[in-house]
């Protein structure tokens, strides 16, 4: 019971309320829907490392390894090869990292870690030459035979780039991470059907979406206070 009140420490009723509302969503869906019990488990811990990440909290990394292991998984078997390269050969080394520097650079007495943010004119070079990057790629995913290629590229790219802002501590990476969660819920929706996790996928990035721009909101904080 300690170690419960430790890790909710210094949390708001909203935050509790919304981790709580998300996971009892994602589970009775899951049920209804029959979805199989890796998507759950990816989903459940996605949802607590997204939270703790949107707080600025280092704990984030240890839920979110398991959850891009098992989302590689589920993206490998769906022929989303941009996704399962991401996760599987990108996200799981980058979270040790994350990890690390994190840890490095928090406050010890509420144990979140110090934000920074980019100028207007940071952020959009950074959105052009996003946008450059998942063209090229997009071609690449189409010609190796990817299933919706154009959404798993931007989903890829994005992706990369929010989470190396992520790990150098920046409030803009949940900019990015808002266009990552549209995506991969579009491409989610569209396997429903054909895959017995979509529907437990789609509930998790939609959560993510709401969560990234809490996430924002509460970075920018954390960026004002780390001046």
């Amino acid at each position: 019971m300690d170690k419960v009140k430790k890790f909710f420490e210094g949390w708001s009723k909203f935050e509790i309320s919304w981790l709580l509302l998300s996971t009892v969503i994602m589970v009775a869906l899951s049920i209804i829907w029959g979805d199989n019990l890796l998507a759950l488990i990816s989903g459940i811990t996605g949802i607590l490392g997204v939270v703790l990440a949107a707080k600025g909290k280092v704990s984030t990394y240890v839920f979110a390894t398991v959850n891009v292991a098992i989302y590689a998984y589920l993206t490998f078997n769906n022929h989303l090869y941009g996704e399962f390269m991401l996760n599987a050969f990108y996200y799981i080394p980058m979270n040790f990292v994350g990890f690390y520097l994190w840890s490095r650079h928090k406050d010890q007495d509420s144990g979140e870690v110090e934000g920074k943010a980019l100028t207007l004119k940071q952020t959009i070079i950074l959105l052009i030459t996003v946008a450059i990057v998942v063209v090229i790629y997009w071609q690449i995913l189409s010609r190796i035979g990817g299933q919706l290629a154009l959404i798993d590229a931007m989903s890829t790219v994005f992706s990369v780039v929010a989470l190396i802002m992520q790990v150098a501590r920046y409030a803009e990476q949940w900019l990015l991470w808002i266009i990552v969660n549209v995506v991969s819920v579009i491409m989610w929706v569209l396997l429903i059907g054909q895959d017995s996790s979509a529907v437990t996928m789609v509930v998790m990035w939609v959560a993510y979406l709401f969560n990234s721009v809490y996430g924002y909101y509460n970075w920018k904080k954390l960026a004002a206070k780390g001046k």
